[in-house]
């Protein structure tokens, strides 16, 4: 109930948040306003300020929509006070200071059950003997590499991807029935998920300028094996597959 809840809040948000565009756009084409509103409303810094606004209505993700809204104002700062500054220069100290803002705060966000969280990732091509381990946390920073996890009560993890990617084998890992939540992080990067085609995944990923596909071969869903996906892609991507 708590995650239609959620999806219902961002509805409403982008819902509100659309009406308002649209009524502002209005009264400048009836020539109502003394400044040019399509300059400021119809720019990617003005979209990076919405979609900041619709994430702040998940808990879960309000680190997220602050740093996006954050990243729209500081973009927008030198215009609207009338100091020239040439974008590049500004462009990359602000993105990392958001991407670095992200990962502390993300270091504090934890899931169900982060206190008894076990990990079990191994790199390479290493077999992995079934265990009762149920979390996984994986990092890729400017690099990348190949994880298979095994569990039998898969209850999820976190996987950050920054200036790089990883793939991530779950074939032989099982949901746990009590609820699997993977939350990710992906910024000028990708990965790989490599599940069973049978697995419903409900995605609650918000991207911006990335995206989210799942390239599995089409089969019947199994509620019993649900997985969600939740966090942020930003330049970059998360796929499912299932070879």
């Amino acid at each position: 109930m708590e995650r239609k809840h959620n999806s219902t809040d961002r509805r409403l948000v982008a819902g509100l948040l659309m009406i308002l565009a649209g009524g502002l756009l209005l009264l400048d084409s009836l020539g109502m306003l003394d400044f040019d509103l399509r300059h400021y409303l119809i720019s990617w810094k003005t979209l990076l300020i919405f979609i900041g606004l619709i994430t702040l209505s998940n808990r879960e993700n309000r680190t997220t929509g602050f740093v996006l809204i954050g990243l729209g104002v500081m973009f927008w700062i030198p215009e609207m006070f009338d100091y020239r500054i040439r974008f590049s220069t500004i462009f990359w100290p602000a993105i990392l200071i958001g991407i670095g803002m992200i990962i502390l705060t993300r270091r504090g966000n934890r899931l169900p059950g982060d206190a008894d969280k076990k990990v079990h990732a191994f790199s390479g091509n290493t077999n992995i003997n079934e265990s009762a381990q149920e979390y996984i946390e994986d990092t890729a920073i400017f690099g990348g590499g190949t994880t298979k996890f095994t569990s039998s009560n898969f209850r999820g993890g976190k996987l950050t991807a920054i200036f790089g990617g990883s793939d991530l084998h779950m074939n032989n890992a099982v949901p746990s029935p009590e609820g699997c939540v993977i939350d990710t992080l992906v910024i000028f990067g990708g990965s790989n998920l490599i599940v069973p085609d049978d697995w419903m995944i409900k995605s609650e990923i918000v991207s911006i300028f990335g995206g989210f596909s799942d390239k599995r071969m089409p089969a019947t869903p199994n509620p019993e094996k649900t997985v969600v996906l939740k966090g942020l892609v930003l330049f970059g991507g998360v796929e499912l597959k299932s070879y």
